[in-house]
């Protein structure tokens, strides 16, 4: 049965309204995500209070979203407020009000549960298991360290990029005295928790801030994929990228792809709180999860849906998903990676290729998704193909192995792939590039194998013989139009293995 829920975060910043749908197959989707910049940390009075206009700027925007609730037949609504609402000297008097003009009971969040949603989303849709995680938001700075996927450590800072935009930057810009005492600030505060050491695990940036700062470097580099998610820069990198942001006047940032409009004046503080931190710890890189406090909301109230603690398989869990909604038919998907291994090891017994430890898991991985592009044409499945495995962010891979899976998945041609790894040339050398063309012409023989989806080619037997490999095709009926399509396609696996191959059919006969 379909369910809906919506999480209202409210913030320090900003307070926003997403929607999330749970279908009758148990796939879960961000339906609508909408927000109000209301900057609630701008109106906490010299007595620590949150002002009534602040309260009636809360309410109103409140108001909206119960009303966008209602027309989208949300029956659950899931309101939290972190740290504006926690440590305002008037917090349960605002919770009064608000229910009283709404009647929304607001959630008043702990640092701890904070941190801790942050960190759930995290482990919940990344490959990540060790690392340290940041999250600052307009009041507060949440860090976390997790160990094997469990939350070991975390402490939340009382400042976020509103409030050290107050103490710290008097102009439009960051002067370089400003940036001197605010890193000072930082690393005294970083200082007095003694369980902030460097570990050489990644430092995972979730909430708007990291989302901001990547996809600046992002535009900065012209990085050609789609999505942000699980998104990886190197140390080095993220430093320049923050020194270029700082240094940049407010119409060059007006100007900047990317960058958020409405934290262009709170983006110097913020990103320098997120570059100290990494330089405390020495990480190695900066990953960036699109997932945070929200989603680490839903996935508890998805999970303990389905008696769960957290995803067993974040990879898996991810495929699942793809191939529901795209109608992958798991018998015929199986029989692919079935014949698919066959040939692989046929191709290494016989002493053709030598195997290198990823290839198995890619190959079975393309297999399941073999031309799933199919599903929105089928005279240009390969393209569509491609197109969709590039631009979802298949949690629990990074952009390389996303981008591999669909160069396979996909594949044409040599061509054609080495056309698409033109713009990456750091990321497939000559013998990737090799392997790639392995598996992508044994994913698209096989698929020619099955052409009539019947499953009419059983098994596959490999030997040698004088002019190269036999592959006996074993079956219990004609394979006509099996046999017809991959001798036209088996040329891309004779290319790759620089072998000839001669199809044979051996049908079974049935009493």
């Amino acid at each position: 049965m379909e369910k809906k829920l919506a999480v209202i975060d409210i913030g320090s910043n900003s307070i926003r309204n997403v929607i999330f749908e749970v279908n009758r197959h148990g796939q879960y989707f961000e339906r609508l995500n909408v927000k109000e910049v209301a900057r609630l940390s701008s109106h906490i009075t010299d007595a620590n209070e949150l002002s009534e206009m602040g309260i009636q700027s809360l309410i109103e925007t409140l108001d909206h979203f119960i009303s966008l609730n209602k027309h989208h037949g949300v029956k659950e609504m899931l309101p939290v407020a972190t740290a504006a609402i926690r440590n305002a000297s008037n917090s349960e008097a605002i919770l009064n009000e608000v229910l009283d003009a709404t009647g929304m009971e607001i959630r008043l969040l702990s640092d701890y549960e904070e941190a801790y949603y942050g960190y759930s989303a995290i482990v919940n849709s990344t490959y990540i298991e060790d690392g340290y995680s940041v999250d600052i938001g307009g009041g507060s700075m949440e860090v976390t360290y997790f160990k094997d996927r469990e939350l070991v450590f975390y402490h939340s800072f009382p400042f976020g990029a509103v409030t050290l935009t107050n103490d710290f930057m008097s102009g439009d810009t960051l002067s370089k005295d400003e940036r001197k005492q605010l890193t000072a600030f930082l690393k005294k505060a970083f200082k007095d928790i003694d369980w902030l050491v460097p570990h050489g695990v990644p430092l995972v940036g979730v909430g708007g801030t990291a989302r901001n700062l990547v996809r600046v470097e992002q535009s900065l580099s012209h990085f050609p994929l789609e999505g942000i998610h699980q998104y990886t820069l190197g140390a080095d990198r993220l430093h320049e990228v923050v020194d270029e942001l700082i240094d940049m006047s407010t119409k060059q940032l007006g100007r900047l792809d990317g960058l958020s409009k409405d934290r262009m004046d709170i983006i110097a503080p913020a990103v320098t709180a997120i570059d100290e931190l990494a330089r405390y710890l020495k990480v190695p890189e900066f990953t960036m999860s699109n997932n945070g406090l929200r989603e680490g909301l839903f996935y508890e109230y998805y999970l303990k849906e389905n008696n769960e603690i957290r995803f067993a398989d974040v990879k898996e869990e991810s495929f699942r998903h793809f191939e529901k909604q795209y109608d992958v038919d798991p018998v015929r998907h199986r029989h692919l990676v079935h014949l698919a291994r066959q040939i692989y090891m046929g191709l290494i017994e016989a002493k053709t290729i030598k195997p290198k430890p990823f290839e198995p898991g890619l190959l079975e991985a393309a297999c399941r998704l073999a031309y799933v592009g199919e599903y929105i044409d089928h005279n240009n499945k390969s393209d569509h193909t491609f197109h969709l495995i590039t631009t979802n962010d298949f949690k629990g891979m990074n952009n390389e192995d996303r981008l591999a899976l669909a160069l396979v998945t996909s594949y044409k041609s040599r061509r054609l792939l080495e056309q698409h790894i033109e713009g990456f040339p750091e990321w497939f050398d000559s013998k990737m590039l090799k392997s790639l063309e392995l598996i992508g012409s044994i994913v698209k023989l096989v698929d020619a194998l099955d052409l009539t989806e019947r499953q009419v080619v059983e098994n596959i037997d490999i030997e040698t013989t004088d002019d190269g490999l036999a592959f006996t095709l074993h079956t219990s009926t004609s394979p006509r139009f099996e046999l017809q399509r991959g001798i036209r396609h088996k040329k891309h696996l004779e290319r790759a293995i620089e072998t000839t191959i001669e199809l044979r059919v051996e049908e079974r006969i049935t009493l």
